[in-house]
């Protein structure tokens, strides 16, 4: 089912239009056509053309530039909502748990950027918080701790936001997860799609093995940002 639910929204971009599913009985008998620049995107660099997909990635309708930004304030936090400036201090950060939770972040005109269920194979999440985000906290199950982070990360990326050549040196990666969402430094997004990657819960195995037969080959370029809800596991070229 987790294939499923990313290539649905694969094949449907690159129909370039839009079918729903099962022909319904209005279907005005419109031939489908192939979007060929589509087509060309993902055949030629694995990239899904990001047009209709703002409701799945999010972060796509903000204009924030990320600014790699470090530091930050110990805090816990209980279920409840967070402004960056006056509850956290500006900064980067952890959060571990593996109780059922959730952290959602709003930049600073309130749009949603990042959302990503924690649990006990998705047990962490990084944040930059840059002044005037909105952080939401959401559990049953007691609170979290936000802790300042300066570690830089190799191969497998936690969840969350990620400025590259900051906390991810800048190159030419293999991407060995089934997709990679990224904000390039010109405020554009992008969205790397491996049809052939493993799956966020097998990655999180600590004894998953990497097939070099399954990874794509992409670019993080320096001021781009990673932002996804999942575990990714990127190879240094």
């Amino acid at each position: 089912m987790k294939r499923f639910s990313v290539l649905l929204p694969f094949v449907l971009l690159l129909t370039g239009c839009s079918f729903n599913g099962i022909m319904s009985e209005s279907y005005d008998g419109e031939k489908i056509t192939t979007d060929k620049e589509a087509v060309k995107a993902f055949e030629e660099e694995n990239l899904l053309k990001t047009d209709g997909l703002e409701s799945r990635y999010a972060f796509l309708n903000s204009n924030t530039e990320f600014t790699g930004i470090t530091g930050g304030a110990e805090i816990t936090l209980e279920p409840g909502e967070y402004m960056t400036g006056e509850e956290i201090a500006p900064g980067r950060y952890i959060a571990s748990t593996e109780n059922a939770s959730a952290i959602v972040v709003y930049d600073e005109d309130d749009i949603r950027i990042l959302e990503t269920a924690l649990n006990s194979y998705n047990t962490e999440v990084v944040l930059e918080l840059e002044e005037g985000f909105r952080v939401e906290y959401v559990t049953r199950r007691g609170n979290i701790l936000l802790e300042p982070l300066t570690e830089q990360f190799e191969t497998k990326i936690p969840a969350g936001i990620h400025t590259v050549g900051d906390n991810i040196e800048a190159g030419e990666y293999t991407l060995y997860t089934d997709e990679l969402p990224v904000k390039r430094s010109d405020s554009e997004g992008e969205v790397y799609m491996n049809t052939e990657g493993m799956s966020s819960f097998y990655a999180a195995d600590p004894d998953a093995e990497l097939n070099p037969e399954s990874g794509i080959q992409i670019m993080l370029n320096e001021g781009d940002t990673i932002i996804s809800e999942h575990l990714v596991i990127l190879e240094k070229d």
